[in-house]
């Protein structure tokens, strides 16, 4: 029975992915560097520590990561709020739903807790998930099992009832290693097709997790 969803946050949550991505690049060309498509398949899902790793190998030591990094994410918190946040398909059904069958929700984003927390208020989900876990708080990010090993030991559920949504190979790979179950729901990253293999389920978007969950529930209880 699933007793425990784990949610990532960037591209399955909200639609944060393209946003970042186009100003990693505005703010990038500002400095003279071309971020290309591959970079942000390395990068997403990971700790901004591991991020500035995967950047500095790709583009040498010199580069003025954190400069860009600091640029960027000011723009890009500007114009969310300038604009608002751009929510998934779903997302508010399907936590609904989850509420409705008393399973337990939690967010694990690498990204930083006052990000988690900015985007949660912008889309009135404060206060709605039971758990919370993000970056800062871990040793090692996506691909990492780390995130998710610590949030089932605070949800006090065990692995086999839990089910983890995520939009991207860092995140599918660490729920592997872990071993939980993940659905992927596609967003901006490519997976490469053996990533591809390790999921339990892939779903077009948010909406379809109820259904895969009654599904799992249905097929345990005979």
């Amino acid at each position: 029975m699933i007793e425990a969803v784990i949610f990532d946050m960037d591209g399955l949550m909200f639609d944060t992915e393209r946003l970042s991505k186009k100003t990693w690049q505005k703010c990038g060309e500002k400095y003279g560097y071309i971020f290309d498509d591959e970079i942000f398949d390395k990068v997403i899902g990971v700790s901004s520590k591991d991020a500035e790793k995967i950047f500095r190998e790709a583009y040498g030591e010199n580069l003025p990561y954190r400069e860009i990094r600091e640029e960027k994410n000011k723009m890009m918190i500007n114009e969310i709020k300038e604009n608002g946040i751009r929510i998934k398909k779903g997302l508010h059904e399907c936590i609904k739903y989850l509420k409705d069958n008393h399973i337990l929700i939690a967010v694990a984003s690498s990204s930083d807790e006052s990000t988690i927390n900015f985007y949660l208020k912008l889309a009135k989900l404060s206060n709605v998930f039971d758990y919370i876990i993000s970056g800062e708080s871990l040793l090692n990010s996506k691909p990492d099992p780390e995130i998710f090993i610590k949030c089932c030991k605070k949800l006090n559920v065990n692995k086999e009832n839990v089910l983890i949504l995520e939009d991207s190979a860092n995140g599918i790979k660490a729920a592997n290693n872990a071993n939980i179950k993940v659905v992927y729901v596609p967003d901006l990253a490519k997976i490469p097709e053996d990533v591809e293999k390790m999921v339990y389920r892939k779903v077009k978007d948010l909406l379809c997790v109820p259904k895969l969950i009654e599904e799992i529930n249905m097929k345990n209880s005979h």
